[in-house]
C-alpha cells in the first residue's frame, strides 16, 4: 500500500493506493496545513478501514511551493518512512504537473513568484528535456502544463524508483534557490 502526501500549495491533497483501489482526500488550507494533514491521514486510514502498518512506501511532493506547507508534509513523510522502516520517495511539484498532463511532446510546468520564475521542461515520454531551473523571465516557448495533480499517474510513476533515505530527504524551496541564484 502506498501513501501519497502533497503539501505543497492550497491544496492539501492525501491519497492511498491499495492494490486498485485509489483513496484521495483533498483540504483547502491557505495557512493550516499543521491543522489538518495528521488528521486527513488518519481518517484516510479509518474511513477505509486500513492500517498504517500496511504501508510499504510514501510519496510526496517536495516541493517548490509552501514554505511551511512542505515542511510540514516532510516532515510527516520522513517520520513514517523511518518509524515503519518503508520506502520513501520524493517527487517535485513540477515533475508532478508534468506527468499528470495530456499535452504531447515537450511541455513545461511554471512556478512563480514575486521574483521570476521556477521552471521544467519534459519530452512527450516524460523524460526531463533540462533540469529544474529557476529564472527571472519565462522564455521558453513550450506548452504550459495545468496546475493539477492527477495521483495515479504520479504514483504509477514513483512506483519503481528506488527508496530514498528519509534522513538525506531535502526540501525544494523556491526561496532556497532565489539565494543560489
Amino acid at each position: 500500500m502506498i501513501l501519497f502526501i502533497d503539501t505543497h500549495a492550497d491544496l492539501i491533497t492525501i491519497a492511498l493506493k491499495n492494490n486498485n483501489n485509489l483513496y484521495i482526500k483533498t483540504q483547502e488550507s491557505e495557512y493550516s496545513h499543521s491543522i489538518y494533514t495528521m488528521p486527513m491521514i488518519e481518517s484516510i486510514f479509518k474511513d477505509n478501514n486500513l492500517d498504517v502498518h500496511d504501508l510499504n512506501k510514501i510519496i510526496v511532493v517536495n516541493g517548490p511551493g509552501s514554505f511551511t506547507g512542505i515542511r510540514i508534509g516532510l516532515s510527516i513523510a520522513k517520520t513514517l518512512a523511518y518509524a515503519l522502516k518503508i520506502d520513501i520517495n520524493t517527487i517535485s511539484s513540477l515533475t508532478a504537473y508534468l506527468i499528470s498532463s495530456d499535452i504531447n511532446g515537450n511541455k513545461k510546468a511554471v512556478i512563480e513568484d514575486n521574483k521570476g520564475f521556477y521552471i521544467s521542461v519534459f519530452d512527450e515520454n516524460n523524460n526531463p528535456v533540462t533540469d529544474e531551473f529557476y529564472s527571472d523571465e519565462d522564455t521558453l516557448e513550450y506548452p504550459l502544463v495545468d496546475k493539477k495533480i492527477d495521483v495515479n499517474r504520479v504514483i504509477d510513476y514513483c512506483s519503481n524508483m528506488k527508496s530514498e533515505n528519509p534522513h538525506h530527504i531535502k526540501a525544494n524551496y523556491i526561496k532556497k534557490i532565489e539565494v543560489e541564484k
